[in-house]
């Protein structure tokens, strides 16, 4: 079996792209099928992490909050990737 190259940026930028997408179809289907925004709590850095050098100030920070939706997003866009 023929195992073609992909890359994992790839990978990475089809889940984010499809996480997006699903979240933003969730907000606007939200009135009609509310499910789709039942979410997750926020995981991720709590305060963000500040690096100040008195010339300028570099502030660091991550969350990630999953719905519904966007875990279908996250799917579809695995499914499609995996299509490749």
């Amino acid at each position: 079996m023929h195992r073609r190259n992909k890359s994992g940026f790839l990978l990475v930028l089809f889940l984010v792209i499809g996480s997006f997408l699903g979240s933003l179809l969730g907000q606007a289907l939200g009135d009609f099928l509310p499910f789709l925004n039942i979410s997750s709590r926020a995981y991720g850095l709590t305060s963000p992490l500040v690096l100040n050098l008195e010339m300028f100030s570099l502030t660091l920070g991550f969350s990630v909050k999953l719905s519904v939706a966007g875990l279908i997003g996250l799917a579809l866009a695995l499914l499609i990737y995996r299509s490749l």
